[in-house]
């Protein structure tokens, strides 16, 4: 009896770990909600950058951390790592603020080739998607864009 039912066994394990293995998640859509001039100091201006994550699988997501760099017109002003923990329902939309901090000199390259002119971003990464060890992935995400020269006219600093 041993001996016929440890193969059926084995063979079980084998299809639930290929099914598990099989699955792979569209990556979220990510889309820049807003970007935030926080606080300055002598050297930098702090930001906060709300992205929208939309989940587009048929099962929910864990975030784990997420990996960014912020460029605006093709100058990289910020680069980090969130590691608040996100949940996010199937077919769900959740919200992840990230903290940037970039100098002054990057931000007075910026616009300075193009008065009154919109200015384009990027901001790409990769999200680390929940599980234990092997079981969590790392996808990677790009969101381009335009924000108006205006935002960063009318931006006031908290305190």
């Amino acid at each position: 009896m041993k001996r016929i039912f440890l193969p059926y066994l084995l063979v079980g394990i084998t299809l639930l770990l290929t099914a598990c293995a099989s699955i792979r998640p569209v990556p979220p859509e990510v889309s820049l909600l807003s970007l935030q001039l926080e606080n300055l100091t002598l050297s930098h201006a702090i930001m906060s950058a709300d992205l929208s994550l939309y989940n587009p699988n048929d099962f929910p997501l864990d975030i784990q951390r997420a990996d960014y760099a912020l460029t605006l017109e093709d100058i990289q002003v910020a680069r980090g790592q969130a590691t608040n923990k996100l949940h996010i329902a199937a077919h769900d939309t959740g919200r992840l603020t990230l903290r940037l901090s970039s100098s002054y000199l990057n931000l007075l390259r910026i616009g300075r080739n193009r008065p009154q002119q919109d200015i384009p971003f990027a901001i790409d990464g990769q999200i680390t998607l929940g599980g234990f060890g092997v079981l969590s992935r790392t996808v990677s995400f790009k969101e381009e864009g335009i924000i108006p020269l205006s935002v960063f006219s009318t931006l006031n600093p908290q305190p």
